[in-house]
């Protein structure tokens, strides 16, 4: 199966005009909205520069490679940072802003209506100040990650 990814071919990602990276109260850094993002605003739309796709085979030969210091935090950081998508048979690894969206059960941002993962948009109402959460619940599991629940799935925090 032949699966075109949905970047954004413009040259700004949105989240630059919508969302700062702050301190938050849910979780160490947090993901905040600079101006009013009325409800059904697209606030992040990754172009290809955004992500790095890593594949099944990929993460296996990082997971398998012997991991100094450096190597324990960069993997550390692609698994906290990092999304699974469904259709690519991929993990997403966030290298904008886009990565410090914390969780919520009761989120003001989540996947597009087309379920395009590779953007965002306000399920509801978002105040200047407010910080931008998504339920990572929602977000689709992968069967060779299980052994890495803990960062991403938050129930295991």
């Amino acid at each position: 199966m032949s699966y075109s990814i949905p970047y954004n071919l413009t040259p700004n990602n949105p989240i630059l005009k919508f969302a700062e990276v702050k301190s938050s109260p849910i979780h160490g850094l947090g993901l905040f909205a600079k101006i009013f993002i009325p409800k059904g605003t697209i606030w992040w739309h990754a172009r290809p520069q955004d992500v790095l796709i890593i594949s099944k085979r990929q993460f296996q030969t990082i997971s398998a490679s012997y991991k100094n210091e450096y190597l324990k935090s960069f993997f550390k950081a692609l698994l906290t940072y990092s999304y699974f998508e469904r259709d690519l048979n991929a993990l997403i690894f966030c290298i904008d802003d886009s990565k410090y969206v914390n969780h919520s059960s009761d989120p003001n941002s989540g996947a597009s209506e087309d379920e395009n993962g590779f953007c965002s948009v306000a399920l509801k109402d978002i105040q200047s100040g407010e910080e931008i959460t998504e339920d990572y619940s929602k977000y689709t599991k992968s069967d060779w990650l299980q052994d890495y629940k803990e960062y991403f799935d938050p129930y295991y925090w």
